[in-house]
């Protein structure tokens, strides 16, 4: 029977066959193994604690160098308690209980929760835990790793800040771009369909006020300095707010209406102020410039009731609805110079033109005869008195002035296409809607006769261009009345202006095809008919064309 192996002194087993100064025990390999463990808690770069689950309270029996490190408290204060002394007024009620509820149930669990250090610094530690057993499987210790992650929480909580402020920002734009979709759509179709100024500014303020909390519009009147209010819709309210019915231009004004109205006409830029009356429901107002060009044409005023209504991206579409109004207005105001039965006539002279430099190289007199459309760029037709086409060709190389053609050269002079560069003119009768009805030039000053329908934009018209040229005056203002002639008195003064062969050779070639391609009926067959040779025929149709042509052309 063989002998089971025997102890030394310090009861370790000793290995059969091996002599005792060669044999290695179970004791000595476990000293080294402890003195190693211990080692490796005290330098472990993360914080380790052992608390006895035996005692009441289950005070700290261990903390390494790292615990120290990342609480600021020494071992020597952290035996003998609670490790609830890292917690706060910062601590959270849920991560304190889950770790209540692991020691229970003799489980282990992680939690990040806020501690305080020794000098009162909060901080964030990721906090594990986990039992020890005993030979018998009961609970005796447990250990607690800690580990500062504030600067991972930190990053965590940027990370989910910016996802929730990008997720707001989606929403309020999805919001926005809702309720800007509806009022661009409402005021663009309204500015289309409108057939005047009165009914554009309705439909725009109802578009507006369908979306905020209302707005008003009025036309700028520069003789007194004011905008008038015109056409409202929603809340426009009647007091400091709201502004008066004239909102005078006043660099001095403080109210919102009065500020934001001011800095819209003379900036030129649509601006928003803040409406302080707590008493009123809108928090602020926009003033929106509709000008086109030059031309000031009033200015629109909306009211929000909340400011996060007027941000950025607001302000970019007001604009932009700003110019689009603008320019319905523009086209309706020159339809109405065209159509109205009273228009504002004024008379500029010029003495520093481009034109005028040319009448003076020639020692002639320029007569405006109309425009023409069909180049890259507006021309217009001029008779020169005494002059060649030659001359006028060397007289206006290196000026402003483009000679493009010349249509007719004869012994009294000659018609001339020609255009200016950067004909500003053209551009501040274009901005506010008027007609150009006249141009005589001689070598000292050139006279330009104007038309306008309303008041307020020929007043902005003298000031544009008295200021845009040197030495410019206003020769005349005044009101005209100007009736306009019906289709039948049109056709019934044309009939008396042709002769009765005049309007026989233009009845017969019109109605027997004449100007259809290929003629219906020659000119032979209508000489015949006439009773005339085909010469004398086609004398009169000249004629007849020529006078109907300058009656279209010259209205």
């Amino acid at each position: 029977m063989s002998e089971g192996p025997s102890s030394t002194a310090v009861g370790a087993p000793v290995v059969p066959g091996e002599s005792s100064g060669e044999t290695t025990t179970a004791a000595s390999t476990d000293a080294v193994d402890e003195a190693l463990k211990t080692r490796t808690m005290d330098e472990a770069p993360i914080g380790i604690t052992i608390a006895d689950a035996t005692e009441p309270d289950m005070p700290l029996v261990y903390a390494n160098a790292a615990f120290e490190r990342i609480t600021g408290y020494p071992p020597e204060y952290a035996v003998g308690r609670n490790c609830r002394f890292l917690q706060g007024e910062g601590t959270r009620d849920e991560p304190v209980a889950k770790m209540r509820a692991a020691i229970e149930n003799d489980t282990s669990t992680t939690v990040e929760l806020r501690n305080y250090r020794r000098d009162g610094e909060l901080f964030w530690n990721e906090v594990t835990i986990a039992p020890l057993r005993d030979d018998d499987g009961a609970v005796t210790y447990y250990v607690g790793f800690q580990q500062e992650v504030t600067r991972r929480k930190k990053a965590e909580q940027a990370a989910a800040r910016r996802a929730a402020r990008i997720e707001r920002e989606r929403a309020a734009q999805e919001l926005l771009l809702d309720r800007l979709n509806g009022v661009v759509a409402e005021v663009t179709s309204g500015v289309a369909e409108a057939r005047s100024r009165s009914a554009l500014e309705r439909r725009v303020v109802e578009g507006l006020a369908a979306t905020y909390a209302g707005a008003w519009i009025g036309t700028y009147q520069p003789a007194e300095e004011a905008v008038v209010r015109g056409a409202a819709a929603g809340w426009t309210g009647d007091d400091e707010v709201a502004g008066e019915d004239a909102v005078a231009v006043d660099e001095s004004r403080t109210d919102p209406v009065g500020v934001a109205v001011t800095r819209a006409v003379t900036d030129r830029q649509v601006w928003i102020q803040a409406c302080t009356d707590p008493t009123t429901p809108a928090t602020a107002v926009a003033a929106v410039p509709l000008h086109y060009g030059d031309a000031m044409y009033g200015v629109a005023v909306v009211f929000a009731e909340n400011n996060s209504e007027f941000d950025d991206h607001e302000r970019a579409v007001l604009r932009s609805l700003g110019r689009t109004v603008a320019t319905g207005i523009n086209t309706l105001e020159s339809q109405r110079t065209l159509r109205s039965e009273e228009t504002i006539e004024l008379q500029f002279t010029v003495m520093q033109h481009p034109l005028v430099d040319v009448a003076g190289a020639l020692d002639c007199r320029l007569a405006y005869r109309g425009n023409v459309a069909d180049r890259d760029r507006s021309t217009s037709l001029f008779e020169l008195s005494d002059a060649t086409a030659e001359a006028v060709r060397a007289a206006a190389d290196g000026t402003a002035v483009t000679v493009h053609a010349v249509l007719f050269e004869g012994e009294t002079g000659c018609l001339v296409e020609l255009s200016i560069v950067d004909d500003s003119l053209r551009g501040l009768l274009a901005d506010h809607g008027a007609e150009l009805r006249d141009i005589r030039v001689d070598s000292s000053v050139a006279r330009f006769t104007v038309e306008v329908a309303r008041e307020s934009l020929a007043r902005s018209l003298a000031d544009a261009v008295l200021e845009r040229y040197e030495g410019g005056d206003l020769a005349s203002y005044r009101h005209t009345e100007r009736r306009e002639e019906t289709r039948q008195e049109f056709v019934a003064r044309l009939r008396d202006e042709l002769t009765d062969r005049q309007y026989a050779a233009l009845m017969r070639a019109y109605t027997g095809g004449f100007f259809e391609w290929p003629h219906e009926a020659t000119g032979d067959d209508l000489a015949e008919a006439m009773g005339v040779c085909r010469s004398t025929f086609h004398e009169h149709l000249r004629a007849a064309q020529r006078k109907l042509i300058g009656a279209i052309l010259d209205r």
